[in-house]
């Protein structure tokens, strides 16, 4: 899923898209599972390389923040997670998302994926976790 300019889900369509390469530090993910934020393309950072929303679009873009999958390759510096490994992860909002077959990510934002549920399961954990996490630790 990609879209071509801003605006909501309207403007997301369907289309081929390059198989990403993971680059030094990143691994390259075959995504089982994702799952998207209601406001996600609302937010400036998923237009732009700024996390404020500044600076030149970056489009078209790949929606679907949160993921699930496995691992299947890694870039060099790469030590974890091995290649095979079940993982998920929050990705970086300026960065493409996982509305797609494969996804790199830097390896710090990954996972080992919980055994106890599935996939589908597993790619709407992320920012809820990090949002209880944050209420509790940082706000409480």
């Amino acid at each position: 899923m990609r879209a071509h300019s801003r605006g909501g889900p309207e403007q997301l369509v369907y289309e081929q898209a390059p198989r990403p390469e993971p680059g030094p530090g990143e691994v390259l993910v075959a995504v089982k599972a994702a799952s998207i934020t209601p406001q996600e393309l609302t937010w400036g950072a998923t237009w732009t390389h700024n996390d404020d929303g500044s600076g030149p679009e970056r489009t078209p873009i790949i929606p679907s923040h949160e993921f699930s999958g496995v691992v299947a390759a890694c870039g060099a510096g790469v030590e974890s997670p091995a290649e095979g490994e079940a993982v998920y992860g929050l990705i970086p909002f300026t960065r493409d998302g996982a509305a797609a077959e494969y996804v790199t990510v830097p390896a710090a934002v990954v996972a080992a994926k919980p055994t106890t549920v599935d996939h589908d399961q597993t790619a709407a954990l992320p920012l809820a976790a990090l949002t209880a996490w944050q209420a509790l630790v940082d706000h409480a």
